[in-house]
């Protein structure tokens, strides 16, 4: 059986911004290393936003011990977004979560499994989190359990419309403003990007 194409990240990032904008939380991106997708609240408050196709979030560490950094480290909340329908087009799901909480699920999910003695050779640096019941017993069901965390309101990765996205952020490209814009109308209409024309009238 295929492989269902994932949603670009990007799609996903954007659907999550549009999604805290409409809870009356818009983020200002910043400077980041690497890929890193690193925003700020009006009040200061960093974001961190995580993607992901599936309904789960893949936390990495750097190295096996139970008290290893992890990359999800380093600000203080952290916005999930996936599809509401794994890998497929359309509304979305998303979480602000503490980073805290976060990353105490993640080292008291990884210690059961430990505790519970699984044939591993001891170079586990892949702690997820799942969000269905899909997972290991022990690391599952966080949709449920974060329910509180979980925004409200209506955005999905195909159906997102240039109005619902935030602001262009300073030392964005023009061009690829112009370029998500052109992705983001095809797909909701149905047609090739080629077919969409832009026109901008700056003066």
């Amino acid at each position: 059986m295929a492989t269902s194409p994932k949603v670009p990240n990007q799609d996903l990032a954007a659907a999550g911004l549009a999604l805290m904008a409409q809870n009356g939380k818009r983020l200002e991106r910043v400077e980041a290393k690497g890929r890193a997708m690193i925003y700020r609240t009006p009040h200061g408050e960093s974001v961190r936003i995580r993607t992901c196709n599936d309904h789960v979030l893949v936390v990495l560490a750097d190295s096996a011990d139970e008290t290893a950094k992890l990359n999800v480290e380093g600000t203080d909340q952290i916005l999930i977004v996936m599809p509401e329908v794994p890998r497929m087009r359309g509304n979305i799901l998303a979480y602000l979560v503490p980073t805290e909480v976060v990353v105490e699920a993640a080292r008291t999910s990884h210690a059961e499994w430990l505790r519970s003695q699984p044939a591993t050779k001891g170079q586990n640096r892949t702690w997820n989190l799942w969000f269905d019941e899909d997972g290991l017993a022990k690391s599952n069901g966080f949709g449920k359990k974060w329910t509180k965390y979980r925004l409200r309101g209506n955005s999905g990765a195909a159906s997102t419309t240039p109005s619902e996205l935030p602001d262009r952020q300073a030392g964005q490209k023009l061009g690829d403003v112009i370029a998500d814009a052109r992705r983001r109308i095809a797909a909701a209409a149905g047609i090739p990007e080629g077919a969409v024309k832009i026109s901008i009238d700056l003066s």
